[in-house]
């Protein structure tokens, strides 16, 4: 550019003009070439960020192609994963419906052979018994133990079969109706009023609320807990207190008692079937607070327990508000 300048220089001033008019043609030819100098700079520059910007689209665009094909793997990863969470979700319906027919059929089951055993256990219990009283004095000492082995263990039979019959008579198809706690606790206390009187139990009860419920579940479920109350009392006199609190979507029901306490590492151990986890010399089958349990369920509720050894017991169980949803 510096030579081109030179050679318009050179050429002003080989012109035949006034000098005036040769500084006039330098002064237009300095800013030409100052204006060319500017163009050719924005030329350049533009050239310069065309390049920078075409650098940061092929890159740009290299990115975003390979954020589709991320997307791309992931959305199939998710389909495959949907896929395997519906096929198991299907197997898990499929081993529910069957979980429900066996545990249907178990307790038919155990229904029809409780019941069938019942004839026969009263037959050995009786013919036990008779033979006891017409032989006792030609029987010596031994056989007459044995004898009451038999009647004991037939009695304890019994017992069992009865529990029994009660836990699969327990059923989801019970009737619902209106329940007034008060008179269910009033027959309670008047079922249990042998024991009460024996041990001169202290019972505390306030004022119950009035629900939907199954009756004589929870006429059940209140007379075993409070028969354990007084069953597993300790040397001082008994004392069972029922309280109720109403929740948002459920009545919360305590029993407590002063008795000799339950050890709350077996929480779930205590509510199976036939488990006796403490005071083993207390009469019992082990039926009761299974019983407890699944009326707690057809009630849409729960039931769990506090306790100290030595200090008592609390048991809470719940009553669900919407219980007549789907069954009334």
């Amino acid at each position: 550019m510096q030579n081109t300048n030179d050679d318009y220089l050179k050429f002003i001033l080989s012109l035949s003009i006034t000098e005036d008019e040769k500084a006039e043609l330098q002064n237009y030819a300095a800013k030409f070439n100052k204006e060319v100098q500017r163009i050719d700079f924005q030329i350049k520059r533009t050239l310069k960020d065309k390049s920078i910007i075409i650098n940061l689209l092929n890159q740009t665009i290299e990115e975003l192609q390979l954020r589709q094909k991320e997307i791309e793997n992931t959305n199939k990863e998710l389909q495959h994963q949907k896929q395997l969470v519906e096929e198991q979700s299907a197997q898990l319906s499929q081993q529910l419906q069957m979980l429900e027919k066996s545990y249907a059929e178990l307790e038919q089951f155990s229904y029809i052979a409780s019941h069938d055993l019942k004839s026969p256990l009263r037959t050995i219990a009786s013919y036990a018994g008779l033979l006891k009283r017409r032989y006792t004095g030609q029987l010596d000492h031994d056989a007459i133990e044995f004898i009451d082995y038999i009647v004991k263990g037939a009695s304890h039979m019994n017992e069992i079969i009865r529990d029994l019959l009660e836990y699969a008579g327990l059923s989801k198809e019970g009737n619902i109706e209106v329940v007034d706690f008060n008179e269910i606790t009033q027959i309670v206390v008047q079922n249990l009023a042998a024991e009460i009187k024996e041990s001169q139990a202290q019972i505390i009860i306030p004022e119950l609320p009035t629900l939907q419920a199954h009756r004589t579940g929870i006429m059940q479920l209140l007379q075993n807990l409070m028969g354990n109350g007084i069953k597993f009392r300790g040397g001082q006199q008994p004392v069972i207190e029922l309280s109720a609190q109403e929740q948002l979507r459920f009545w919360q029901f305590t029993v407590t008692d002063n008795g000799l306490g339950l050890d709350e590492s077996f929480q779930q151990k205590a509510f199976l079937p036939f488990q006796r986890i403490s005071h083993l010399d207390r009469p019992g089958t082990g039926m009761g607070l299974a019983i407890c349990k699944k009326i707690a369920k057809l009630h849409k509720g729960d039931i769990w327990y506090k306790s100290e050894m030595g200090k008592g017991t609390s048991f809470h169980f719940t009553v669900s508000k919407l219980l007549n949803e789907n069954q009334a």
